[in-house]
């Protein structure tokens, strides 16, 4: 059903088309076609959210990327190059402050997900409430494959997917494809491509139909619901991913990794 849309251009690498149905889609545009997120675009996504929070004729919010080819292609790996201790915890500290956005919201949340999801890009999907997968979906969290580790949301994981399974992408840095994804209850439906932006569609409509003060009051059951424990390790792995970079390991895979990509 095509439903008329306001736009709403924001400065941070993000933008919001709102609907008659009270449906608000937050359309991630930034860092090329990969969707790369840096601390700019992260804190700036954050605020959107926040914003978009505050407005209670808001039913549903739908974040999705601007392409095809990735939900959001990881976090800028020439900022992690760059990072020493202090600043890593700054920078960490705006990614999770994106991923608490959404996952702070009062209304349901979908995340639309062609492509690759990759590392931060799968820590806010993990932030959302329904997570809706193309068929060509890849998941992956490399951060250990460039000396970091994954940190923030990724405590949501093992809610997710079992301590089992969390711990191996962890560990491994290894991708899973969308089937294996929905096996797993990463994503709770697979879609071909060329359908997916119909069926979030369909049920982000679904959604808005519901008593907005009953689905409110569900979403407050959810979010206090949830382990008391992951607050703590989120800010916990925020002051491990600092001391991550008291090691030059990092810095030193990561240029290695952009000089081999520069040459080609």
């Amino acid at each position: 059903m095509q439903v008329e849309r306001s736009h709403l251009e924001s400065q941070y690498g993000a933008r919001v088309e709102m609907d008659v149905n009270g449906i608000a889609h937050v359309v991630i545009d930034s860092g090329g076609p990969l969707n790369i997120i840096n601390s700019q675009t992260a804190l700036g996504v954050a605020a959107l959210l926040r914003d978009l929070a505050k407005d209670p004729a808001i039913r549903v919010v739908v974040l999705s990327g601007s392409g095809k080819k990735t939900f959001i292609g990881g976090a800028d790996i020439k900022e992690l190059a760059a990072l020493h201790p202090d600043s890593a915890r700054h920078f960490i500290a705006a990614l999770h402050s994106m991923c608490e956005a959404a996952r702070d919201l009062p209304v349901p949340s979908i995340c639309a997900l062609p492509g690759w999801c990759i590392g931060v890009g799968l820590e806010l999907a993990a932030s959302c409430d329904i997570r809706i997968a193309a068929d060509n979906a890849q998941f992956v969290m490399p951060e250990v494959k460039i000396g970091i580790p994954s940190v923030i949301q990724g405590a949501f994981l093992s809610r997710i997917l079992g301590e089992g399974r969390a711990r191996w992408m962890m560990l491994s840095g290894e991708a899973i494809d969308a089937r294996k994804a929905e096996q797993w209850g990463l994503v709770t439906e697979v879609i071909a491509l060329d359908e997916l932006d119909g069926a979030v569609e369909r049920m982000a409509v679904s959604l808005s139909e519901l008593s907005p003060h009953g689905v409110r009051a569900q979403k407050r059951v959810l979010r206090t619901s949830e382990a008391p424990h992951l607050d703590g390790c989120m800010q916990h792995s925020i002051e491990i991913f600092g001391a991550a970079y008291e090691s030059d390991e990092p810095g030193l895979i990561m240029q290695a990794f952009l000089n081999k990509r520069k040459h080609g």
